[in-house]
This record gives C-alpha cells, sequence and structure tokens, in this order.
C-alpha cells in the first residue's frame, strides 16, 4: 500500500503518501488543511531529520518508517536518546503547521561516515541533528554533500520549553505554592521532592494535564525511583510511587488512546484496590471526549476495568 491514515488525538486525520513522502490533513469535519497560508497547496512535506553523532540515537516506538511527533506551542516535540546516560530527552522544532501531530521521518546514523554510507545523497534532509563529537569539518562535508535545511548543535538548543519543565524548583518558591498552581510540572516536582505522594496524586484530578507533560512528570517519577536503593527517605515510598508512576502513565495511555498499552495495564493489576485509580481516570478522560466513537471506546474500557475486578474477586474467594 502506497499510503496510510493516522488520526491525531484531537481527532485531525492525516494521509501519509509514502511514494514522495507527503502527507494530506483534515481535520473533524473532514475538511482539508492548506500546507500554506495563502490556500495555494493541500500537500504538506513529511520533514526529515537525521542524527548524526555516537551519543544520539532517534527513538521510535513501532516498525515503520516514520514517527508521529506531538505539536505543542507552535513546534514539533522530538525526543531522543541521550545514550551516555540513557535518557529520553528532547528538542524543538519551529512549524506553522496546526495539526497536534505531525509524521515524520527520522534517520539515525553513529558517525559522519555511516551517513554517506546510509543516507542516499539525493535526499534531502530538513534538519540534521550532530552531537559534540561532529567537527566543523563533519558539517563543511555535511553541507556540501546534502541540501540540508538546518544544522541543530543537540548541545546548544535552547529549549526554552523544555527548560521550563525540568528546571529545578527554587527553595524561596516552595513556600508559596499557590503562586505555580497552573503549572503542574513544576508542583509534581514540588511533591516529589518533599514526597508529598498524596498531593502528587491529586494532580491528575485537578489538572487538565496535556500528554507531552505527563511525560515529564513519569520522567520525574522514574528518575527519583532509581535513586530509591540508595536513598533512606525513599525507599518507605517505593510501592506508592510506583503506583503514582502506573497511574501517570495509564493516564497517558488514555489521552493518546494507545489501546494495547491499555489493555496491557489493566490486566497487569494483581490488586482490586489498584483499580479503583484507573476507574476515575478513564471517567475523565471520557469526559473530555465527547464525540459518539470515544464515549464507546472509553465505556468499553470501563468495561474491561470492572472485568477485571471481578475475575480478581473470584480469584480470591
Amino acid at each position: 500500500m502506497d499510503f496510510i491514515e493516522e488520526k491525531t488525538p484531537q481527532g485531525y486525520m492525516i494521509k501519509i503518501l509514502f511514494l514522495k513522502w507527503q502527507f494530506l490533513a483534515f481535520n473533524r469535519r473532514g475538511k482539508p488543511i492548506y500546507a500554506d497560508q495563502e490556500g495555494r497547496s493541500l500537500v504538506h512535506k513529511v520533514p526529515l531529520i537525521v542524527f548524526v553523532g555516537s551519543t544520539i540515537q532517534k527513538i521510535r516506538e513501532y516498525d515503520r518508517d516514520y514517527s508521529m511527533l506531538k505539536i505543542r506551542d507552535g513546534v514539533i516535540v522530538v525526543p531522543y536518546r541521550d545514550v551516555r546516560d540513557n535518557r529520553k530527552k528532547y528538542f524543538f522544532i519551529s512549524t506553522d503547521e496546526v495539526l497536534d501531530m505531525i509524521p515524520v521521518r527520522i534517520i539515525s546514523s553513529g558517525s559522519i561516515i555511516e551517513m554517506i554510507r546510509e543516507v542516499d545523497v539525493t535526499l534531502e534532509p530538513d534538519y540534521v541533528v550532530v552531537d559534540d563529537n561532529i567537527t566543523t569539518n563533519d558539517i563543511v562535508l555535511i553541507k556540501g554533500r546534502y541540501k540540508v535545511r538546518d544544522i541543530i548543535y543537540i548541545e546548544l538548543v535552547n529549549n526554552y520549553f523544555l527548560n521550563e519543565r525540568m528546571i529545578t524548583p527554587p527553595e524561596e518558591k516552595m513556600s508559596n505554592i499557590n503562586m505555580m498552581s497552573s503549572n503542574p510540572v513544576f508542583l509534581a516536582q514540588v511533591h516529589l521532592r518533599n514526597m508529598d505522594l498524596a498531593k502528587l496524586n491529586q494532580l491528575l484530578l485537578d489538572f487538565e494535564i496535556p500528554a507531552i507533560d505527563i511525560e515529564f512528570i513519569v520522567n520525574f517519577i522514574e528518575t527519583v525511583l532509581e535513586d530509591a536503593p540508595n536513598n533512606a527517605s525513599i525507599a518507605p515510598n517505593q510501592r506508592m510511587l510506583e503506583e503514582m508512576r502506573d497511574s501517570f502513565k495509564f493516564y497517558l495511555f488514555l489521552l493518546q488512546k494507545s489501546d494495547g498499552d491499555i489493555r496491557e495495564m489493566i490486566n497487569s493489576r494483581k490488586d482490586v484496590k489498584t483499580l479503583a485509580p484507573f476507574r476515575t481516570l478513564v471517567s475523565k478522560v471520557k469526559s473530555l471526549y465527547p464525540g459518539k466513537e470515544d464515549q464507546l471506546l472509553y465505556t468499553d474500557y470501563e468495561n474491561l476495568l470492572m472485568e477485571r475486578r471481578e475475575d480478581l474477586i473470584k480469584s480470591k474467594v
């Protein structure tokens, strides 16, 4: 098949045309979305990003030749793996697209030699992302061989969006938490620092947290859990932290409508008590999506939770 259709969380339909790596986009009413502000073209280009360097790797969730990346605040959120500390990180590329997600091709090369061998000279990368192992001479070679729109130096990227969420909260702001009550990611950091897990859990109920922010919070919790064996103040809370992480991940999967992950998490529960937070989160997300298809989808998840609850109860009789 020379095309595939993807539906975004906000209801946009994207038809990816593989022959020329282009796509068409339609809103919920089926109206086409133009690729330019003048309304002259319906065909959008699928951006091509090439990673070059031994310390950065692409992250791909599926065995396919493209990734569906989020768009937030006028930027494409591009995840990558930092090999040095084996952590998932992000950088951001400005875009005029009005969509909430966009198909992107990402190629990863460990060195300039690999790039020359694996990336055809006829390709025109929109962005080449390099780490600090790539020399000035390598950059000259890349620009001479390929028609590159822009070179991104990963260690110099001005990630205002990332910095806003990853910065450690200043001590002087800790005493007046209401000052930052509109920033759930900041609040999550504060509650984790204080091990106030009840308030951390409350964030899921008090805020409509977007998926990208949920990913940051999950990342924070997992970082704390990694330190649990070496930190006496964290170890007593490890089980509760794991439950918090699972709740945030489940909420993320609900927002993304990641059916396989949702079903796997429901079926993995071994205690009836651990299902209760999931039921609450399904009800909340269900209220965010009033469309008929979405209502049926989340009702299905409610039924799955009830079935799992009954199975667990029967197993203990």
